[in-house]
């Protein structure tokens, strides 16, 4: 009937990895990245000479002592030239994929389903960054995934056993020098790209990635310079703040910081080869004339939001019967064609130009990208159609460049208050209900109630349509009648719990 304590982390503690990681980064801060990584209980301690491993080793231990953390010494290896971290074999040579690994991979059979064709593509995607160009080996197989695509064909198992013979000739990455330049070597093709960075010509990492369909029309000169942004990006851990050299065959590139080369989207010709164009902007040997002309806009979106309610049945039939006894829908009139609502445009809820009007009114500049009331209240003042603030709200919510740039606006809820320490079983209690269960004589439910004492639980059974009376009279009987009246009692924001239980 005691206080139990956990020595170890416990199995489904909530966010128990995220802790645990955090607790090392912040145990072990003084040495990250200077000699020793960590990740969750795995820490590597690395060091070019003996004596400097010795001292590295020492001060981790008194470091994880004085967090009263542990090792058990059957499972560390201490003072190793070679060694397995993370499914990596790390030597002084550099970096090498694990062989049983790589083995796994050369035995794994043709798939013949999608998951098992996921089984593959995650192992060997694991170690991408051996394999030069990775993305375009296995393109005939991503193409796979796509919903309703897979269809094992010859190009398939070409991909697959050619995938399984790049990862026989992985080689050895070597580890990164800062003293020395980095180089980055590009190339685009027609359909991926790859790179690889590298020192003194040997690899550090390869990076290879497919091309999106709007790149697929673009010019080389686009592909060859997105390759060498995309590795920047990739790698700007290595590059920003270091001397580094590009490496390319596109010859245009050389001339990139000049600017000199222009895309196909940016073409020009020069005039004595633009007759037409040349010639109008130079009217000096013809005898000049007024000419005057008038331009109006004439605006089309009203003439094309008819055409869609045309073919709304729903449109069509409210039309035809405020027409036949306008007396009965005296909110609604007609003009020009248009069904008005109190004054306001009416449109069917699936009509295609709500969503037009949704990124007119929230993700242009005139928009402004205003939250859920303003955005609602534009809209409101000129159109109506049924479940409009259901529409508008998934829409606003979801639009990601209020996501990245808007910060909360509502006051913090505040610190966690901590429960009172129980003093006795059974005065304490928590409730909550377990759903989604298989049914067993028609309950589909289970009420738990915890002492935070004792830890001791009971659990009752639910129909899936329960009141707040049947909860509780089932806690009395469960509970009351055998433990008595609690003193507190704490659970989630039920209704059940907050209404009349």
């Amino acid at each position: 009937m005691g206080h139990y304590e956990f020595r170890v982390m416990p199995f489904g503690l909530c966010n128990a990895p995220s802790t645990f990681q955090a607790t090392m980064n912040e145990l072990l801060k003084p040495f990250l990245r200077k000699f020793l990584i960590v990740f969750f209980d795995d820490i590597l301690v690395y060091s070019t000479t003996w004596d400097a491993h010795l001292n590295h080793l020492e001060r981790t231990f008194q470091t994880l002592l004085q967090g009263q953390f542990f090792l058990k010494g059957s499972k560390c290896l201490l003072a190793q030239q070679q060694l397995e971290y993370l499914g990596h074999i790390v030597s002084a040579q550099g970096v090498a994929a694990d062989p049983s690994k790589i083995q796994a991979m050369v035995q794994w059979p043709s798939p013949m389903s999608l998951k098992a064709l996921h089984g593959f593509l995650g192992l060997t995607g694991f170690y991408r960054r051996f394999i030069k160009g990775y993305a375009s080996i296995a393109a005939p197989l991503t193409t796979l995934l796509k919903k309703d695509g897979f269809n094992w064909c010859p190009a398939a198992q070409s991909a697959f056993d050619q995938l399984k013979k790049a990862m026989t000739k992985a080689p050895v990455l070597a580890l990164p020098n800062f003293t020395l330049p980095f180089q980055l070597e590009t190339d685009a093709s027609g359909s991926a790209m790859g790179v690889v960075l590298m020192q003194q010509d040997h690899p550090i990492a390869f990076f290879s990635k497919p091309f999106y369909p709007r790149l697929l029309h673009s010019s080389t000169y686009v592909r060859e310079l997105h390759a060498i942004t995309s590795a920047m990006k990739k790698w700007r851990q290595y590059l920003l703040g270091y001397p580094f050299v590009i490496l390319t065959d596109h010859r245009s590139l050389k001339l990139l910081m000049s600017h000199l080369i222009q895309t196909p989207e940016q073409q020009y010709r020069a005039g004595k080869h633009n007759v037409v164009a040349d010639a109008l902007s130079r009217p000096t040997d013809i005898v000049q004339s007024h000419f005057f002309i008038l331009s109006m806009p004439r605006f089309i979106f009203l003439d094309k939001l008819r055409q869609s309610l045309q073919d709304s049945p729903d449109f069509v039939s409210l039309l035809a019967k405020v027409r036949r006894d306008p007396a009965s829908f005296h909110l609604y009139s007609i003009h020009n064609d248009l069904l008005l609502y109190d004054g306001k445009i009416w449109l069917n809820h699936d009509n295609p130009f709500i969503r037009l009007l949704l990124e007119e009114y929230h993700t242009t500049p005139l928009g402004g990208h205003m939250g859920l009331y303003k955005t609602m209240a534009r809209i409101q003042g000129n159109f109506f159609w049924k479940g409009m603030r259901s529409i508008v709200h998934t829409f606003v919510s979801q639009c990601s460049t209020c996501q990245h740039t808007k910060y909360e606006t509502q006051k913090p809820a505040g610190l966690l208050q901590p429960i009172p320490l129980p003093h006795d079983t059974w005065e304490d209690l928590s409730l909550d209900f377990i759903t989604g269960l298989p049914p067993s004589l028609g309950h589909y439910v289970i009420l738990m109630v915890v002492d935070h004492f004792s830890k001791d639980a009971h659990f009752g059974t639910l129909p899936t349509h329960f009141t707040a009376f049947k909860v509780a009279r089932l806690f009395m009987d469960m509970v009351c009648k055998h433990h008595g009246i609690p003193r507190s009692l704490v659970s989630d924001r039920d209704p059940i719990f907050i209404s009349r239980f």
